[in-house]
């Protein structure tokens, strides 16, 4: 009876834990990570000092604006006219900039968060698949190593796969390792404990997302007249230029061209101007840039399906003659490893794709 009562409490603390050890996974939907990551960062708040500072930056100027100002030299007067009609506006420019960093972000960290938990992914189908292949291979070498002793095959030929499912093996181990790197990564992204204990998974399977930049009626042209319209270093930018063109045009109003103060103000001006055109000229090339690496992922990716359907139709073909008794297990199973190869191989195809297409995605601003 007492035997009964220890092996009654036994199996009660062993389902407890094994209740424990479910309950301390906790699963993610892309949209709960998202959520957890804006949640959990303290990049939000941050955003919302510098936009008070910005505020009070800002109210600061008008103040000054207002104060009243005795005549001087014209160098001076320039200075306070600049003070007057400048200053406001460049501080509420900078007001605008910070609100719009915050919103740049957040939407910088969902994306980094969609990448990272792309590669989880990766990384955990790499995992499943390589056991798959490495189960493979040890069955071919347990039908050779009999071979090998019934002296069917040399002794080289049995070393070889020797080795090769060695290597196989440490191929596995650096995988699991790269799977813990990126739980990590995912980790730092949600700002949650890093530690083992804290195990983390994601209620997301790794397919192709669908996407309307690889279709025909996708207008990139487009795409980059409203991405620059929108992007916050571009407009930093121009409110540059209009500062620098204001404080040039009330220069030349008190100053003759050849002094240095007129001078400057025209190098200011030009240097704004400058750096508009350069900060025009790289979005529009990194969307270029992103749009055209989408594309190449998508040829990859159909290259990869293709591959992976003609693995599967050699396979299809080897299990009928198997099935008929005209080829042994071990004349489909270098077949079945191939087919676990290209899986992997789709797989990475569609994890670069999903990745390329969330930069394009995140350059556009959509």
């Amino acid at each position: 009876m007492k035997r009964i009562a220890v092996l009654v409490l036994l199996l009660v603390f062993v389902t407890g834990v094994m209740v424990y050890a479910e309950e301390a996974i906790t699963t993610f939907t892309y949209e709960s990570a998202l959520e957890t990551a804006v949640k959990n960062s303290i990049q939000p708040a941050l955003d919302d000092y510098n936009i008070k500072s910005k505020e009070s930056a800002l109210k600061d100027a008008k103040d000054e604006a207002i104060k009243g100002f005795i005549g001087g030299t014209h160098q001076e007067v320039v200075e306070r006219t600049i003070i007057k009609e400048v200053a406001p506006f460049e501080a509420e420019t900078a007001l605008e900039v910070a609100r719009r960093q915050k919103s740049d972000h957040e939407r910088q960290l969902k994306a980094d968060v969609y990448q990272e938990m792309m590669r989880v992914l990766l990384a955990q189908d790499n995992v499943a698949l390589k056991r798959e292949k490495l189960a493979l291979i040890e069955e071919k070498f347990r039908i050779d190593t009999i071979q090998f002793q019934e002296g069917l095959i040399s002794e080289a030929d049995i070393t070889n796969e020797e080795l090769a499912l060695s290597v196989e093996k440490l191929d596995l181990v650096k995988m699991e390792t790269t799977l813990k790197s990126n739980i990590l990564d995912i980790k730092k992204r949600l700002h949650v404990d890093l530690s083992d204990e804290n195990q983390i998974e994601f209620d997301y399977e790794l397919q192709k997302v669908a996407t309307h930049y690889v279709l025909d009626f996708f207008d990139i042209d487009k795409s980059i007249e409203k991405a620059l319209l929108e992007d916050t270093e571009v407009y930093s930018r121009q409110k540059a230029v209009e500062a620098a063109r204001m404080k040039f045009q009330i220069t030349q109003e008190y100053i003759k061209p050849g002094l240095d103060y007129y001078d400057k103000k025209a190098y200011e001006l030009e240097a704004a101007q400058k750096a508009l055109y350069d900060a025009k000229t790289e979005l529009e090339v990194s969307i270029r840039n992103a749009h055209s690496d989408l594309l190449t992922a998508l040829d990859s990716l159909e290259l990869a399906n293709k591959r992976l359907d003609l693995e599967n139709s050699r396979l299809a073909a080897l299990k009928v003659k198997h099935n008929a008794g005209i080829i042994s297990r071990r004349d489909m199973i270098d077949t079945e490893i191939n087919v676990v190869t290209r899986k992997q191989e789709v797989l990475q195809a569609i994890c670069d794709f999903n990745i390329k297409n969330d930069i394009l995605r995140n350059l556009i601003g959509e």
